[in-house]
């Protein structure tokens, strides 16, 4: 049974027993730069304080400012069990393993400023933000080791894997490579994945890549675009090593994509998932199909259509869609 916990939270027992909604963050989880919601940033610290056991390692991949690291390495402070934990075995000795390259690219036209602020926080496109990283992160650096730079050069050794927080398969590329590298050291019936790029009208390859290992993760809840699930048995390493994506049909590709279902969630997020079903079908070829299926959803989900004054709204994005895969110009997908 999936329960519409609070606005833009849905989920199993799994989650409900997270009880987010009443989880009060300190003033450190709550005000570390970066783009998370509150919501996202209770799951991560309510999973590491109520339900790791230190028997593996938790991977943070897509670090940016460090607000998903403060929120798990906050909430594995509060475990009851933090005291008698032992990480000597761990990489580094440590159980926080966070990834990221270190800065966002500069713009592609010199006329555009590349000086940004977010939540306060200045930075400039380009140039590394590691500092401001460390900085963050800075009372936990007994807990979290940073791996800084192209995540498709990183290597996982195999050290057993219990929580996975994914914010990073940006790319048809990182996303094969996350699931080659960290998905078969995750603990067969006792690890929690985390897609936190799930719920959203693009990267359909997160959708595909998950129905495709619908037998060994079961679907669990959603927060906002947080896609959550448990391990149900090992994963092993030839199924991992097979990209549903880019080796797939197209029949497949549109299969895995639909494979699980989502009770509960809102009407704004099956929008979403429509989208990037649409990406989909351009991204295999068949563009004409993809606009005659977005014209459909543009149809059946009239009602969502209404903000078209809303920056990046619903009709935004559908505009986007369609102009996008009208122009083939299909946002960077190597």
């Amino acid at each position: 049974m999936y329960l519409n916990i609070s606005r833009g939270v849905v989920g199993s027992s799994f989650v409900e027993k997270l009880d987010l909604p009443n989880l009060v963050l300190n003033q450190r989880q709550s005000s570390a730069p970066g783009m998370l919601s509150y919501m996202e940033r209770a799951m991560l610290s309510a999973v590491a304080g109520k339900l790791y056991r230190g028997v593996g390692v938790i991977i943070d991949g897509g670090s940016f400012f460090g607000s998903s690291l403060v929120a798990s390495a906050s909430g594995l402070q509060s475990n009851p069990s933090f005291a008698d934990m032992d990480f000597s075995n761990f990489p580094d000795g440590k159980p926080l393993h966070g990834y990221e390259l270190g800065y966002l690219p500069p713009p592609a036209s010199e006329k555009v400023d590349r000086n940004r602020v977010f939540n306060g926080t200045p930075y400039t496109l380009g140039e590394s933000f590691v500092p401001i990283l460390e900085e963050n992160v800075a009372p936990y650096k007994g807990l979290i080791s940073l791996h800084i730079g192209d995540l498709n050069e990183e290597k996982w050794d195999g050290t057993p894997i219990e929580i996975a927080f994914v914010d990073v398969c940006k790319s048809i590329r990182l996303n094969a490579h996350v699931s080659k590298q960290f998905y078969p050291s995750m603990i067969g019936g006792n690890s929690v994945l985390i897609n936190q790029d799930f719920f959203f009208d693009r990267l359909p390859w997160i959708k595909v890549t998950m129905g495709y290992l619908k037998d060994y993760y079961r679907w669990e809840g959603q927060v906002f675009t947080s896609s959550i699930y448990t391990s149900i048995k090992d994963l092993p390493q030839d199924v991992a090593d097979y990209d549903p994506f880019t080796q797939g049909s197209y029949e497949e590709c549109m299969t895995y994509h639909d494979a699980t279902g989502f009770p509960g969630i809102d009407r704004k997020y099956e929008f979403f998932l429509e989208l990037s079903r649409g990406y989909l079908m351009a991204l295999k070829g068949r563009k004409t199909d993809a606009l005659d299926y977005l014209r459909a959803v543009a149809d059946g989900y009239q009602d969502l259509m209404a903000d078209e004054h809303t920056d990046r709204g619903n009709q935004f994005r559908m505009d986007r869609a369609v102009r996008q895969i009208t122009n083939g110009n299909l946002f960077k997908v190597s």
